[in-house]
């Protein structure tokens, strides 16, 4: 799902979408760049990665559609759940050579 479920992350049906979920609009712009489209992933240019990015926020109320996004405005744009995730204080996390457990 991509649009909705602000607010729903707290209830027993949590809809994690891009509007109530990812924290940062780098890390979607980061997704789209290298997931889309499906069937010819990575082939998208830059333009259309942010259309496409500028598009799915729209479609949150996170951007109006007189917005522009590039390089140095997506970084500043504020995602509704940026401080509903926190560091990870356990003394081992990444701590752990791969393929050791």
């Amino acid at each position: 799902m991509l649009v909705g479920g602000r607010g729903s992350l707290a209830t027993k049906k949590p809809q994690k979408t891009v509007g109530s979920y990812w924290p940062h609009a780098t890390t979607l712009w980061d997704y789209v760049n290298r997931a889309m489209p499906f069937d010819t992933p990575g082939s998208l240019s830059h333009d259309q990665v942010y259309a496409t990015v500028a598009y799915l926020l729209f479609l949150n109320g996170i951007v109006s559609d007189n917005d522009r996004l590039d390089g140095r405005t997506l970084p500043l744009i504020r995602m509704p759940n940026r401080d509903g995730f926190v560091p990870d204080s356990r003394p081992d996390v990444g701590t752990k050579k791969p393929g050791r457990y």
